[in-house]
């Protein structure tokens, strides 16, 4: 429905949201970074509800009873079916767990913001062949007042775990820069990043990606 607060969105809902431009139909960065961060924001949620941990890099679960929202429980299942049998801290690794469900994270997240008419999904080919999205924002109205709290948030303090998550996550992928936070408030905050094990996980792939594309050229 037209008008849902964040508050009602998933994380990576959100951030989905926040991060699109309106005059271009697509995220303000780099597509396969930005997954990173859409996929990192499910783990956040749940780790907010007390379902998922981190230790030695590696996911941990902890309580695989459903919490009621369906993304969350989606992956929640996923995760406990991945990690039954396995003795505690041999979890997947979190950085592997962001890189195989990048894409679909960004689907969720996708999916429950047209479900709720804050954007239109339009389905297309590149050169005919290869199929992608473009992400409409369908609500203006809402996509202002998201990216009005976010600059809210960066004066401080954060009124909640959830805005520390969400600004750890855009400060992780990059996407603050783009949203017009001012360099000396980026690097205030830059520690955000590295407290925060779901956003540091983005942070290391991020860069993990491109030091193999340097090596690579």
């Amino acid at each position: 429905m037209p008008g849902t607060p964040p508050s009602e969105l998933t994380l990576a809902e959100e951030l989905l949201f926040l991060g699109l431009d309106p005059a271009r139909s697509r995220p303000r960065i780099q597509f396969r970074y930005f997954r990173y961060g859409l996929a990192a924001a499910l783990l956040a949620d749940l780790e907010a509800y007390g379902s998922v941990t981190e230790e030695r890099g590696r996911l941990v679960v902890l309580r695989p009873v459903p919490i009621g929202r369906p993304p969350l429980d989606q992956v929640l299942n996923e995760l406990s079916a991945a990690s039954a049998g396995l003795p505690k801290g041999k979890g997947e690794r979190v950085t592997k767990w962001l890189r195989t469900n990048a894409k679909g994270a960004e689907q969720l997240a996708a999916d429950g913001l047209a479900a709720r008419g804050l954007i239109r999904i339009e389905e297309q080919r590149a050169l005919g062949l290869f199929p992608h999205r473009q992400y409409h924002v369908a609500d203006q109205q809402a996509h202002g007042r998201v990216l009005a709290a976010f600059h809210d948030a960066l004066k401080g303090p954060f009124p909640d775990r959830r805005s520390r998550a969400l600004t750890g996550l855009v400060l992780a992928t990059d996407l603050a820069a783009r949203l017009g936070a001012p360099w000396r408030v980026r690097r205030e905050l830059r520690p955000l990043v590295r407290e925060q094990w779901f956003a540091e996980a983005v942070r290391k792939q991020i860069y993990s990606d491109k030091s193999a594309a340097n090596g690579a050229g």
